[in-house]
């Protein structure tokens, strides 16, 4: 009898909110996970209920489902990286926190979602430090942009300077290396990474003349995570995130009556 031949794929694991327009959140989090070479599964922390004009309804996930959801995902196919994406409740924050330290969890990509593009913030103070308190230290780097890298050093990020700074201050609070995302600046689509070891790494991005950007930063910060288990070093993994972010929002999909998502499959058009 002929033998099969069989192949593998490094596995990730997203751990975020499902959205159900499929623009970001866990939708974005699998899309970009295929796009990138990887095998992606999921921890879902939360259902919702939006399109790309915004949220209608929210139903967090109990924390127990959360943590067998995790478990079950380690004891069968362990992965090579983690993504946290949202997590808006103290309890889950602290099941993610003491199921990913009990299984080893390594390659942990952040992506502190606090600040609504209004400016509002998201999570509740005592969520943010639990977040900070619990998941930073454990994470390999963290993505904020610029205004929730503004609540988390409590400073005003004016310049690629301020940029720079708070990316420093990040580490040095937190233990872990920092990503701050220029997206939100003025001028420019810069990125700066800080690392632990004081490496300051800047990466220049395009601004893309593109109103639909729903689901930026999950992309951004799956992506990451998909390099990562590829075996790159975090500023290579980062180099070809952003690259992937770039091409997807250059294919210009334009879907819904808000702002709309990314083409993750772009690369395969």
């Amino acid at each position: 009898m002929a033998q099969i031949a069989t192949s593998t794929l490094p596995a990730v694991l997203a751990i975020s909110g499902s959205d159900s327009s499929g623009g970001a959140g866990m939708q974005a989090d699998l899309k970009t996970m295929l796009a990138c070479g990887v095998f992606g599964m999921s921890a879902i922390t939360a259902l919702t209920a939006q399109n790309t004009t915004g949220v209608r309804s929210i139903q967090d996930t109990k924390p127990d489902i959360l943590a067998d959801q995790i478990n079950m995902v380690f004891e069968d196919i362990p992965p090579v990286a983690v993504k946290i994406g949202m997590v808006s409740a103290t309890d889950l924050i602290d099941v993610i926190a003491e199921r990913l330290t009990f299984h080893h969890a390594t390659n942990i990509v952040l992506d502190p979602v606090m600040v609504a593009t209004s400016g509002a913030k998201l999570i509740s103070d005592d969520a943010i430090a639990a977040l900070t308190g619990k998941l930073f230290p454990m994470a390999t780097v963290v993505t904020p942009n610029i205004p929730e890298a503004e609540v988390l050093t409590d400073t005003l990020i004016r310049d690629q300077e301020d940029m720079e700074a708070a990316a420093h201050r990040l580490v040095e609070r937190y233990g872990c290396a920092a990503l701050v995302k220029g997206g939100h600046g003025t001028e420019d689509a810069n990125d700066v990474l800080a690392e632990t070891d004081g490496t300051v790494t800047w990466f220049d991005g395009v601004r893309i003349n593109n109103p639909n950007t729903h689901g930026t930063g999950c992309t951004l910060s799956s992506a990451i995570a998909s390099y990562l288990a590829l075996g790159y070093t975090l500023p290579k993994a980062i180099k070809h995130a952003k690259k992937y972010l770039t091409g997807a929002l250059k294919a210009q999909l334009n879907l819904g009556h808000g702002s709309g998502p990314m083409d993750h499959f772009w690369k395969y058009r």
